[in-house]
């Protein structure tokens, strides 16, 4: 397969195979996940194959060829394994996701007196948009997102309080979806948070 031209855009297909050969980089050491959260971002954000190239410049094996990859390598089969949805409903307890977990495309929350917290920051994610759906009763609900993702949120609230300081400011990243309703909750959406050399 010839090399594409640099200027021709790419499809939705071609990125998520970049993710996924970077995916593969960081399993055999050679991406720390800082390095494949930060080029996982890039790629999602990126219109033309010469912005997807430079992504895999350093890395063996890339010969330009942006085909969909055979799913054979263990990145593959866990985003083949990646649940269509996914449902927390923790009561009067805690429930949190952090790390490198896989992502669904859809989330559902209904905590009761719990919290949960969601931590996107290294998880793998092969959708362009994650939904995530409230349905909280006297609990909290906290959203952690990459860097370059975004959240539209509409949820109802009743003795709540709602505060999302990652809105859409021209980003071309990952889309959050958060609606649904909190009844004597709060539900916060924000990016990590640093200080010297700590990070949460």
């Amino acid at each position: 397969m010839s090399t594409p031209d640099p200027s021709m855009r790419v499809s939705n297909a071609e990125r998520e195979a970049i993710i996924a050969k970077l995916h593969i980089a960081t399993e055999e050491g050679r991406l720390e996940l800082d390095e494949f959260a930060e080029r996982s971002r890039d790629a999602y954000a990126a219109k033309t194959y010469g912005e997807l190239e430079r992504l895999l410049n350093d890395l063996p094996d890339t010969t330009g060829e942006l085909a969909v990859p055979h799913i054979a390598t263990s990145a593959a089969r866990n985003a083949a394994d990646t649940p269509a949805e996914l449902n927390l409903s923790p009561k009067a307890s805690s429930m949190q996701r952090k790390g490198e977990w896989l992502v669904p495309r859809r989330i559902k929350l209904q905590p009761k007196a719990g919290s949960v917290k969601l931590d996107f920051r290294h998880a793998i994610i092969g959708t362009r948009e994650v939904d995530i759906a409230i349905d909280a009763g006297a609990s909290s609900v906290e959203i952690i997102l990459p860097a370059g993702a975004y959240a539209e949120a509409e949820i109802d609230l009743f003795a709540s309080s709602s505060d999302n300081r990652c809105e859409y400011k021209g980003m071309n990243g990952l889309r959050f979806n958060v609606t649904g309703k909190a009844k004597a909750s709060s539900v916060k959406i924000r990016f990590e948070r640093r200080f010297l050399w700590w990070r949460w």
